[in-house]
């Protein structure tokens, strides 16, 4: 008979090695609008501070019950600790997406600029312009040279 602590250990495992399932996903699906992937980005969507909900209410459920073990509670406790570093991931997470700078930040700049990038643009021109080889003319070439050129 499947206890609860199997089925609660059972899906603790697979969301902890959903990492593995996304990056073989990644390698073997092509088509990234396939259904499996859209079913796979479902499983993806409980994440961060949603995982951390759940582990603190196994770890709850492991401190009510213990299972004839004083193993339990220390299960509970990697559970109740796994759920913080969660928690800090989320946090972590938030914090950083909030830092990204707005568009028109990242699209200001000083005219000297400006003028440094037409300049440096100008110059590489002309320097393409002086080592780039003239065309070639069929007239100017003799039949042998014609050859040569065909058997490349």
């Amino acid at each position: 008979m499947i206890s609860i602590f199997s089925i609660c250990s059972g899906i603790v495992f697979f969301l902890e090695i959903t990492w593995v399932i996304t990056l073989f996903l990644q390698v073997c699906v092509r088509n990234e609008y396939s259904p499996c992937l859209n079913c796979w980005s479902k499983v993806l969507w409980f994440r961060l501070w949603k995982r951390s909900l759940l582990y603190v209410t196994f770890a709850i459920i492991l401190f009510l019950r213990p299972h004839r073990l004083w193993l339990s509670i220390v299960a509970g406790l990697q559970l109740l600790v796994l759920s913080l570093l969660y928690l800090i991931l989320t946090y972590r997470t938030c914090k950083q997406t909030k830092m990204i700078p707005s568009p028109r930040l990242l699209n200001s700049h000083s005219p000297s600029q400006e003028d440094n990038f037409e300049n440096k643009y100008e110059e590489i021109g002309e320097v393409l312009d002086d080592t780039m080889p003239a065309p070639l003319l069929n007239d100017n070439l003799s039949e042998l040279e014609q050859d040569t050129i065909l058997e490349i």
